[in-house]
C-alpha cells in the first residue's frame, strides 16, 4: 500500500515529460526527467521513504548513513530522525561536491565513524555522483558498503560502477515502473585508470580555487610546490617524498604557486615571500637566491642560449606593482626588466623562430619582448589581466591565450595582429592546447572550447559540469584536463567523445602531466594532494 502511494507521488510530483520544456545537459531537449526534490518536500512522502529505509535495512547491524549534497539532505534527515528507538544511535553525514572553501574548509560534514557506511541518494544513474562520494571516502580511508536510492535506472555504466567497486544497491524502484526508458544509452568508456599511489602534502589551503603550482616531471622525478611554501621531490614510481625546500616567510596560505622550471640538473622557481630560487634538482641544495620584491606567483621559464630565466615580480609600491624580467640562470642576477602597474601575476612562453618572449601582463595586454634585451617588439591590447601563460605554435606562427576579460585570443605571433578572438562566459585561467588544426581552452563558465584554426571558427563548447582552470595536455590525439568538481576528461581530438572519466575528491585546477609514453598520469589538486595513475585501455563489448 505504501509503495503504491509513494509511486503515485513520484509521478505526479518529480516526473516530467516532453509536453513541458525539459533541457538537457548539453543545451538540447529532453523527453522525460525525474527530479525528486518536490517529492522530497512532501512531508508524507519524505517519511514514508525513511520508514521503506529502515524496512529494508532492519535486520543490519550498526552501520552509519552519507548522503551527497544537496539532493540526498532531506532523505538522509528523515532516516536520521526516524531511527528505532532500539538501534544504537545513528551517525549521519554529507559529502560535498566541492570542499566548502570557507570555515573548517571540509569535504564532509560529520565525524566518520568506523561503522559500516550506507550511502542514500534519490537516484542512481550513471554513478557519477555515487563515485564522487566513493573518491571523498577514500581519501579519508572507508569505503562505501551499500546503497540505497529511490529509483535505480539500471543504465549500463550504473551497473557497471556497483560490479566495479563491489557495492550492494537497494532500490525502491526501478525506472521501467514508471514506463520510462533509457534512450542512446552511451557507448562504454574505453579508457580506464588504476591509482598506484597518492602523496597527501599537508597544508592546502581549500579558500583558493585557482591554479597553483603544476607538478614537473624530470626523469623518475617529479617536482611541485605548495600552499605550504615548500618544494617537493617526489619518486614518480612510488610518490613518496625525496626531498622538501621550506622557503622561508611565504606568505600564509599560498606559499609556492609558482610551477618549477628545470634546466641541467637545476630547479627554478618563486614564493610568496618575493625570493626567485635555484635549487639542486637531485638534492634540494640552494645554488642561489635572489629576493626582489614581495611576491612571487609566476612561474619561470629558462631559455639556455642566452642564459636567462624569465618570471614576473609582484611588488608593494603604488607606482609600479609589478615587472617582468629576465634573470641570469648562474647567479640569479636581474639583467632586464619592464614595469608593470599592477601585481604580475602572468607568466611568459618562448617564440624560438622570432626569438621572442610571449607574456601577458597585469597592464592588460599580451607583449611580445626580445628575449636577450627585453625590447617591445609589439603589444597587443586586452581588457583585463592575462594571468596564465599562452601557447606558441611554431609551425602555424601564432599565439594563443586566454584572457581575465573572458576571451581567447589567436595572434600572428610576428606581428601581434588579431586573427581571432571568442567570447567565453567566464574568465579565463589556463594556456590553451594546439593539436593539429584545433585549440582546446577552458574557461570559468564550467566549458571547454573547441576551435578550428583553420577557419577562425568555434567547433563546440563541452559542458563538463564544473570550472575548467586545468590547462589541457596531449597524448597522442587524445586530450586531457580537470575541472574544480575533481573530474579528469579524456577526449578524442577529432570526435570529441569522452573515452574516459576519473574523479578525484578535490578540484584539479591545474595541468595534468603525462609520463613520455603516455602510460602514467601525475595529477595534482588544489589541496596539495598529488595522485600517480596507470592508464589502462580495454576494449568496449561488442
Amino acid at each position: 500500500m505504501m509503495r503504491g502511494a509513494l509511486a503515485e507521488r513520484i509521478t505526479r510530483l518529480g516526473v516530467r515529460r516532453g509536453d513541458e520544456t525539459l533541457i538537457s545537459s548539453n543545451g538540447g531537449l529532453q523527453e522525460w526527467l525525474i527530479d525528486l526534490r518536490r517529492v522530497f518536500l512532501d512531508k508524507e512522502a519524505l517519511e514514508q521513504f525513511a520508514a521503506a529505509f529502515w524496512e529494508r535495512f532492519k535486520d543490519h547491524g550498526p552501520f552509519q548513513v552519507a548522503g551527497m549534497e544537496t539532493a540526498a539532505i532531506p532523505l538522509l534527515s528523515a532516516i536520521l530522525l526516524s531511527c528505532p528507538k532500539r538501534r544504537a544511535p545513528l551517525n549521519g553525514l554529507i559529502i560535498r561536491k566541492e570542499r566548502k572553501t570557507t570555515g573548517l574548509g571540509r569535504a564532509i560534514e560529520g565525524e566518520v565513524t568506523e561503522a559500516p557506511i550506507v550511502l542514500v541518494d534519490d537516484i542512481l544513474n550513471s554513478g557519477e555522483s555515487a563515485e564522487k562520494a566513493r573518491v571523498v571516502l577514500d581519501a579519508v580511508g572507508r569505503k562505501i558498503d551499500e546503497m540505497f536510492v529511490v529509483i535505480d535506472y539500471a543504465s549500463s555504466r550504473g551497473i557497471t560502477w556497483r560490479k566495479t567497486h563491489d557495492v550492494t544497491v537497494h532500490s525502491l524502484f526501478t525506472l521501467a515502473e514508471f514506463g520510462l526508458e533509457l534512450h542512446r544509452e552511451p557507448p562504454p568508456r574505453t579508457q580506464h585508470y588504476r591509482r598506484l599511489w597518492r602523496a597527501a602534502v599537508p597544508g592546502g589551503f581549500p579558500f583558493y580555487v585557482v591554479p597553483k603550482s603544476t607538478p614537473l616531471l624530470v626523469g623518475d622525478t617529479i617536482y611541485r610546490g605548495c600552499d605550504a611554501g615548500k618544494m617537493h621531490a617526489f619518486a614518480a614510481d612510488t610518490g613518496a617524498i625525496l626531498w622538501e625546500y621550506q622557503a622561508t616567510g611565504a606568505a600564509l596560505r599560498k606559499g609556492i604557486w609558482s610551477s618549477p622550471a628545470h634546466h641541467d640538473g637545476r630547479l627554478y622557481f618563486g614564493a610568496y615571500n618575493g625570493v626567485v630560487y635555484c635549487l639542486d634538482a637531485k638534492t634540494g641544495a640552494e645554488v642561489w637566491t635572489q629576493s626582489f620584491g614581495e611576491w612571487v606567483g609566476a612561474s619561470p621559464i629558462v631559455v639556455p642560449e642566452h642564459g636567462l630565466v624569465y618570471i614576473g615580480i609582484e611588488y608593494e609600491r603604488p607606482w609600479a606593482q609589478g615587472n617582468v624580467c629576465a634573470l641570469d640562470m648562474r647567479t640569479g642576477e636581474k639583467v632586464w626588466e619592464r614595469l608593470t602597474k599592477k601585481y604580475q601575476h602572468g607568466s611568459p612562453a618562448y617564440w624560438r623562430g622570432g626569438d621572442l618572449v610571449l607574456w601577458g601582463t597585469a597592464d592588460h595586454e599580451m607583449a611580445a619582448l626580445h628575449a636577450k634585451s627585453g625590447k617591445v617588439e609589439w603589444v597587443f591590447p586586452t581588457r583585463r589581466s592575462v594571468k596564465y601563460a599562452p601557447c606558441v605554435d611554431e609551425k602555424r606562427g601564432i599565439v594563443a591565450f586566454a584572457s581575465f576579460d573572458k576571451s581567447i585570443y589567436v595572434l600572428d605571433v610576428a606581428t601581434g595582429h588579431k586573427l581571432g578572438a571568442f567570447e567565453t562566459g567566464e574568465i579565463c585561467y589556463t594556456t590553451p592546447l594546439i593539436l593539429g588544426n584545433r585549440l582546446f581552452c577552458g574557461s570559468g563558465d564550467r566549458h571547454l572550447y573547441v576551435i578550428d584554426l583553420d577557419r577562425m571558427e568555434l567547433i563546440k563548447k563541452m559542458d563538463v559540469g564544473a570550472r575548467v582552470y586545468s590547462s589541457p595536455c596531449a597524448i597522442g590525439d587524445r586530450v586531457l584536463f580537470g575541472t574544480t568538481g575533481g573530474k579528469i576528461f579524456e577526449i578524442d581530438a577529432h570526435t570529441l567523445d569522452t573515452m574516459g572519466m576519473l574523479q578525484l575528491p578535490d578540484a584539479v585546477t591545474n595541468a595534468i602531466v603525462p609520463s613520455p609514453d603516455g602510460h602514467r598520469l601525475y595529477i595534482s589538486t588544489y589541496m596539495n594532494h598529488l595522485y600517480g595513475f596507470e592508464r589502462q585501455s580495454r576494449e568496449a563489448p561488442r
